[in-house]
């Protein structure tokens, strides 16, 4: 997973701390999950159980927009070991800014951006 000989320092950090906030997300998201399922009302919706379902629905929309970051960040992950490291920048800072925010997922997706394998510039695939 971590396969980064020959690669240079920025782009080492960058993909050590997008991996550190995916294993931090994934964490996160079992704890939405065990939250949704303290507060998930049963039986009839009546006093307490009814003012409980705002927190349900915030809960869940946090939770969807939560897999949502991990899921790119997982994307980015594997666009770190195509060495295509300005599309993991790129999909990084943009799983990072969806809430809850990821700073640790922002800071390694601006460093894949800066590193060098990210400005190199690549020959264009042959045309068939």
């Amino acid at each position: 997973m971590l396969n980064i000989e020959g690669k240079s320092s920025e782009a080492k950090i960058g993909k050590i701390l997008i991996l550190v906030s995916v294993m931090l997300g994934v964490l996160i998201i079992l704890l939405l999950v065990a939250l949704i399922t303290i507060i998930r009302p049963t039986g009839a919706l009546t006093g307490f159980g009814l003012m409980m379902m705002i927190p349900l629905w915030i809960l869940i929309s946090l939770l969807a927009l939560k897999v949502l970051g991990v899921i790119l960040g997982i994307l980015a992950l594997y666009y770190t070991e195509k060495n295509e490291f300005s599309t993991a920048g790129i999909l990084a800072a943009v799983g990072s800014v969806l809430p809850p925010i990821d700073l640790i997922m922002l800071i390694g997706g601006i460093f894949c951006l800066i590193s060098k394998e990210a400005n190199e510039i690549r020959a264009p695939p042959p045309l068939l």
